[in-house]
Parts: structure tokens; sequence; C-alpha cells
């Protein structure tokens, strides 16, 4: 180890590729693909995706080292955590 400090890598093209896509199955920092996978979408992501990201950043980042607050993008890393999108698939209960 060097010891210099870690860099953040550039901001994606669209904030939800930091995602994996719940419709194409394109992992994070990949675009989105047409049905057959052959040709990459360019211009927007598939709206799941973006719904996804939205449930996504919603919720607060539950990995000690991060605890990144909702609606801030987690620390080190342009991709989110697996844990923040694990919580964020949790359920919730509410009481009446």
């Amino acid at each position: 180890m060097t010891g210099l400090p870690q860099q953040r890598r550039r901001p994606y093209r669209f904030a939800a590729m930091a995602i994996q896509c719940t419709w194409c199955k394109a992992g994070p920092g990949a675009l989105c693909t047409n049905q057959r996978g052959s040709v990459d979408r360019r211009k927007d992501v598939h709206s799941a995706r973006a719904i996804e990201w939205i449930r996504v950043m919603s919720t607060r980042c539950p990995e000690r080292i991060c605890q990144a607050p909702a609606s801030e993008p987690c620390t080190l890393t342009p991709n989110v955590h697996q844990a923040r999108v694990l919580a964020a698939n949790t359920p919730t209960t509410t009481t009446p």
C-alpha cells in the first residue's frame, strides 16, 4: 500500500447507473441495453431503474463506514453500497 488517498471515480452519465437495472439486468456502471442486450441505450435508462434509484436514494446508507443520509450519494464510490440497496428492499411496517 502506497498511502495515497483513494480517489473518487467520475460520476456516471445517468445517476441511476449506480445500481443494477431490474429490467435489462445491466450491472452498476453499465448502460441499459435493448431486449436482446446488443445495443446500449444512450439517451436514458429504463424507467424501472430510475424508479429503483429513487427508492434506494430515499434510504439512509447503513454501511458503518459511510452512513450517507437519504438523498446523498455513498462515499468513496460512484456506486451505492450493497447494504443500502438491501435496506431499501426491506419493507417497513407502520401501525395505524
